[in-house]
């Protein structure tokens, strides 16, 4: 058990930052000092009713003679209004200072979920694009803005435990000086109890934890699938499948997440019944032998207050214990994922002046099955380059190993004889200006589209408009500020391909890169964007990939991609 406690926590510590690791330290001791005021405020009760109903306690007493003589009180009345005025601050302090607890803890949380989210979205970013291939992005986004909230749910549950944890000892203790044997035999029966229930709790909660961790995944992935094929939906008609898809997995996360509320309520049930039934037990078992509780009332009357609070200190732990072990699938993920390699890259600068040189590349995405084999290739500055070749040749692949998107398995990339490497290979890639076949637009605005990921240069923006031909169109919507819809739904093909290589050249790039861009254009139009990437090309180097003759045909040359060589 010590040893799967001591890994939990050497799991959540690191994913604290240092100054989140004090305020931790901090929020225990406010823990701490939260125990101690609730443990006063219940203690306090008893001696002032104690006294307000037998005022002569206060000669009796040696504590409260002490005080009435130091303060120099005239009369037991006033002490007792003093006592009285006194308790009912103290309470105001209590209820100021859990106010001040809870707000803080839930600042604290909230800050954690912040950190955690930026952090996994900081090295999904990061990750070699070879291994986003191979990742979902609707379980990303789950992982973002799921997983870390319920991590930072599990470290709030585990925060919640102490001030519980230590009010139940200082009442206990308490408790224990009042009358022992009541309490060891209150102790025996909550102990076996609360031992059963987490033994139960614990084993149901993992499970239903797993099956709501993976049911969210399935959830996000079926939005994804649904919202990025919407047209396709339409057209078949088959929503109603995805509907009853999405409702199962649904009814599945929900029926682990009433199963976890359920087992929730259910220690404040048992513990709560099992208490006061022993407690008035007891008290029957007084009046029946001695013929009067007389002389036990005050006693019972502390236990009866401490286990008012003592039983729902035990339920909160209970059920902060039920949210770490529910919760305790996503802080596993979370570590995980942050504990990824990322790309360690530099920004050496790179000078493109002459030559791109593949030397004897190879690839591949899976071990021992090459995508390319001892590739060997000189791309002189200026020359328009056509790629041709089966599907699945391995086209896509030289290209992205050739901009730095892949890093080979063998050989190297020179540029004007400087290897790429990952100390320069980001600043290589500001060089490239990239046209993919099928054009990503969010929902937003043509200016923003086009300048994504890019300082936002207005007069630039218009400028690259006005090259790709759609400036004119603009002018009789709003301009730059004419929305596209989300995937560019609002815009025709041609004028989202376009969108695409006023984003390409935006940054004023050295190369361009068609990797099959104006496939799934009529041929009309095809023919007519391909006429302005020639003239926007002329001082540029352009490597197309394509399938179709009359895309390539003013390239000055073409290379075969077959079976991952070039074929001679």
């Amino acid at each position: 058990m010590h040893k799967k406690e001591s890994s939990v926590i050497q799991k959540f510590l690191p994913l604290l930052t240092h100054r989140q690791k004090i305020g931790f330290i901090i929020l225990i001791f406010m823990a701490i000092l939260l125990s101690v005021v609730e443990t006063v405020g219940i203690s306090a009760i008893m001696p002032f009713i104690s006294i307000a109903s037998n005022p002569d306690l206060v000669n009796q007493n040696k504590i409260y003679h002490t005080v009435y003589t130091f303060l120099n009180f005239k009369t037991r009345n006033s002490f007792i209004i003093f006592l009285g005025i006194g308790i009912m601050v103290f309470y105001f302090f209590r209820a100021l200072y859990n106010v001040l607890y809870t707000y803080f803890l839930a600042k604290y949380s909230n800050s954690v979920f912040m950190h955690l989210s930026s952090r996994l979205f900081a090295v999904y970013l990061k990750q070699p694009y070879t291994s986003f291939l191979q990742q979902n992005a609707s379980t990303l986004t789950n992982h973002i803005m799921g997983e870390a909230n319920m991590t930072s749910t599990y470290l709030l549950s585990f925060l919640q435990i102490f001030p519980e944890a230590f009010t139940v000892t200082l009442l206990y203790i308490i408790m224990l000086i009042a009358n022992t044997s009541m309490t060891l035999i209150l102790t025996t029966v909550l102990a076996i109890s609360v031992a059963i229930i987490i033994r139960v709790i614990t084993k149901i909660n993992r499970k239903q934890g797993s099956i709501r961790s993976a049911a969210n995944d399935k959830l996000y992935k079926t939005l994804g699938e649904a919202f990025g094929n919407f047209k396709f939906i339409t057209l078949r008609g088959n929503d109603a499948d995805l509907l009853t898809r999405f409702n199962t997995i649904n009814t599945k996360k929900s029926r682990s997440q009433i199963i976890s509320t359920m087992l929730q309520t259910l220690p404040r049930c048992i513990m709560e019944s099992f208490g006061f039934i022993i407690l008035i037990a007891v008290i029957v078992y007084i009046v029946w032998k001695y013929q009067s509780a007389e002389t036990v009332i005050p006693t019972v009357s502390l236990y009866a207050l401490s286990m008012y609070r003592i039983l729902p200190a035990l339920n909160r732990s209970m059920g902060c214990i039920s949210t770490l072990v529910y919760n305790q699938k996503s802080m596993d993920i979370v570590h995980a994922d942050l504990s990824l390699p990322v790309r360690q890259e530099g920004m050496a600068p790179v000078s493109f002046n002459h030559t791109i040189r593949a030397e004897n590349i190879s690839f591949s995405y899976v071990e021992n099955k090459k995508i390319l084999h001892k590739i060997g290739l000189t791309i002189h500055k200026g020359e328009k380059l056509a790629i041709v070749g089966e599907s699945g040749g391995g086209k896509s692949t030289l290209v992205d190993l050739l901009i730095g998107l892949h890093r080979p398995d063998e050989g190297a990339l020179y540029v004007d004889e400087t290897e790429i490497t990952n100390d320069n290979i980001r600043d290589w890639r500001r060089h490239i200006g990239y046209i993919p076949q099928t054009i990503y637009l969010f929902d937003g605005t043509v200016a923003e589209n086009i300048s994504f990921g890019s300082p936002y240069d207005e007069k630039r923006i218009e400028e690259v408009l006005k090259k790709v031909c759609l400036w004119d169109m603009l002018q009789e919507r709003e301009g730059l500020h004419t929305r596209v819809g989300d995937g560019g739904v609002q815009l025709s093909g041609g004028q989202k391909q376009r969108i695409g290589i006023a984003r390409a050249i935006y940054t004023n790039p050295d190369i361009l890169v068609l990797d099959e861009a104006t496939s799934a254009l009529d041929t009309e139009t095809e023919a007519q964007i391909m006429e302005e990437i020639y003239q926007l090309s002329q001082d540029k180097t352009l490597i197309i990939i394509a399938h179709r003759l009359s895309t390539i045909e003013l390239c000055d040359r073409r290379i075969e991609i077959h079976h991952g060589k070039i074929r001679t």
